[in-house]
């Protein structure tokens, strides 16, 4: 049938078609004068499409689960969860969503009136292309980088569901994460042609045990385990007895932490003969090895690793009883360590290394802070000696990273939603999200130059003293407002950032701002200007890590060169 056919039989119009046929969401066959010749089944496909486009999933998404990425139920999961965020179960596309199962069930019935669809057709030729794929807690995400046009190409992310239900422990299936992320590649290289390299990085600090044959024999105990803050027979925890035996801080939630308590309670797999990173295991599945090669900024974050030599230290893993075979080689370069389909694999990098790479434009004179769930400040450094409430992490090229984290950060914001919303329920409102509203009052506060109140948003604890907290002060009679409590908490996480700032070792003249938080509240930006008296920026790279995986996979093949960042792929709002 004729394209004029398919506009009234699915209530989409002939540019939405088209558009849908030029981004790979149909097949369309032609006829022998070179005429489109239409289907039933393209038919129904629009059909669905239209149905997803109505509740507003991305083009991207659908096309991931019309190539069997991702299932019906993940992909309106996902929407679902973005409509709570934005506007809460009461609104119509959340209801939508709802209703979308039974209607691709009775063939992809909707409504009859016509979907305007806003996006365009965009350039169909690319060139040479990088990937990145970012192995996250929660998701996985990909980027498809064009080397020539310094363009994101296209950006992808899914849910991978693998946390397995525990009151106990944080883990989660390595199976299912694998196979999602390589089912991800395998719908990229399929969709793109001209890809030369693939970069991986994802969470940090957690390990997988594996076998001779390079194989998981465990589930990914992730940096979410805490595990090794129970108490041992000796009646210290794992990580108080690391303590006192190597004079070392290891955190619970990293990989030596958790193979030592593992190690007393007996529950290292009899198979394993060694541990590594998911990101680690990733690479050796593509690449078809059976030993993990670990980069210097994944090692530095399981435990026990001399930052200043790039290795581990093996006299106080032998203290321990920790064979040294049990960790993976470590190498600090920047090299290819194998391929996958013809196309090369560089050696897995941290997550906060390549979020660095994809949010800096000019790394040496600046400093980046991210806020999301929690907060984080971090610059490039030579190796140097630093105070306890910061730390120094590997990053590439001899270069480091000065660290400073917030645990509380975005979610203080969070805890004051949760305030006003449950107040909001209390007197008969709707349970609706409250931020659109904070955001506007903190805007009006902030440009009436309000005074506020004085946050201390450590309501979690600090790293260096997990027992304080946050508190809130300079109440008096004219300030106790929810104005001024909304930008009194919002100005306390930028204190708490430029607090772990103060002892950095080296000064920058710019800010880099990311994060969800940053980007959703523009008085952030502000915030940040004020307290740190520099020009604040804010990246608008979406996806930053899997994007500096790939832009370090184009750097380990050759193809760009380190000029203190890559000024030309990152971009300012």
């Amino acid at each position: 049938m004729k394209i004029n056919d398919v506009e009234k039989l699915t209530g989409l119009t002939q540019k939405a078609i088209r558009l849908y046929e030029s981004k790979g969401l149909i097949q369309i066959s032609r006829s022998e004068n070179g005429y489109r010749n239409y289907s039933q089944e393209n038919v129904n496909t629009l059909k669905t499409i239209k149905l997803f486009r109505e509740a507003g999933i991305t083009i991207t998404d659908i096309k991931l689960y019309l190539c069997g990425v991702v299932s019906l139920d993940e992909l309106l999961s996902k929407r679902k969860k973005e409509i709570l965020d934005e506007k809460g179960k009461n609104s119509e596309q959340y209801q939508f969503c709802d209703n979308i199962t039974s209607m691709i069930i009775n063939g992809g019935k909707g409504d009859n009136k016509i979907f305007t669809e806003s996006e365009e057709i965009t350039q169909l030729t690319f060139g040479t292309l990088c990937v990145g794929i970012d192995l996250g807690t929660t998701t996985i995400s990909a980027v498809v980088m064009d080397m020539d046009s310094k363009e994101q190409v296209e950006v992808y992310s899914t849910p991978h569901r693998s946390h397995i239900p525990s009151k106990d422990y944080s883990e989660q299936r390595v199976d299912v994460i694998l196979e999602k992320a390589e089912k991800l590649l395998c719908h990229i290289i399929k969709a793109y042609k001209g890809i030369v390299s693939i970069g991986i990085t994802g969470q940090m600090h957690g390990i997988v045990y594996v076998d001779s044959n390079g194989k998981a024999v465990s589930n990914l105990i992730n940096w979410q385990d805490k595990r090794a803050d129970r108490v041992l027979e000796g009646g210290v925890t794992a990580c108080e007895e690391i303590k006192q035996l190597t004079g070392e801080s290891v955190f619970t939630g990293y990989g030596i932490a958790t193979h030592y308590y593992n190690l007393k309670r007996g529950l290292v797999p009899e198979s394993a003969v060694g541990f590594c990173s998911i990101m680690d295991l990733f690479a050796m599945r593509l690449c078809g090895m059976n030993e993990a090669l670990t980069h210097t900024s994944i090692g530095a974050a399981i435990g026990l690793f001399d930052i200043k030599n790039g290795c581990f230290m093996r006299e106080k893993l032998r203290i321990l009883g920790i064979e040294e075979d049990l960790v993976p080689r470590v190498t600090s370069s920047t090299q290819i360590i194998g391929s996958w389909n013809g196309i090369s694999i560089s050696v897995p990098i941290g997550d906060n290394q390549a979020s660095f790479i994809g949010s800096m434009r000019q790394i040496g004179d600046s400093v980046l802070i991210n806020i999301g769930t929690g907060s984080q400040i971090s610059a490039v450094s030579d190796y140097c000696e630093l105070q306890p409430e910061i730390e120094l992490r590997p990053f590439i090229e001899g270069k480091y990273l000065v660290c400073g984290s917030a645990l509380c950060g975005g979610s203080a914001y969070a805890m004051l939603e949760k305030f006003f919303r449950s107040y909001a329920v209390s007197i008969g409102m709707k349970d609706t999200p409250q931020y659109s509203i904070m955001n506007k009052i903190a805007k009006e506060a902030y440009s009436g130059a309000e005074r506020g109140v004085r946050v201390n948003t450590s309501f979690y604890g600090k790293r260096s003293d997990p027992d304080c907290r946050g508190s809130i002060e300079g109440i008096d009679a004219y300030n106790f407002t929810p104005s001024a409590l909304i930008l009194g908490l919002l100005k306390g996480i930028c204190e708490e950032l430029h607090q772990l700032y103060t002892v950095f070792p080296e000064k920058k003249s710019h800010v880099v701002a990311s994060g969800g938080a940053v980007k959703k509240n523009p008085v952030f930006k502000n915030l940040i200007e004020d307290r740190f008296e520099m020009d604040v920026s804010l990246n608008r790279i979406t996806e930053e890590a899997a994007t500096g995986a790939a832009l370090f996979s184009a750097l380990a093949i050759g193809l760009l060169k380190y000029e203190e960042g890559f000024p030309e792929f990152i971009k300012y709002s």
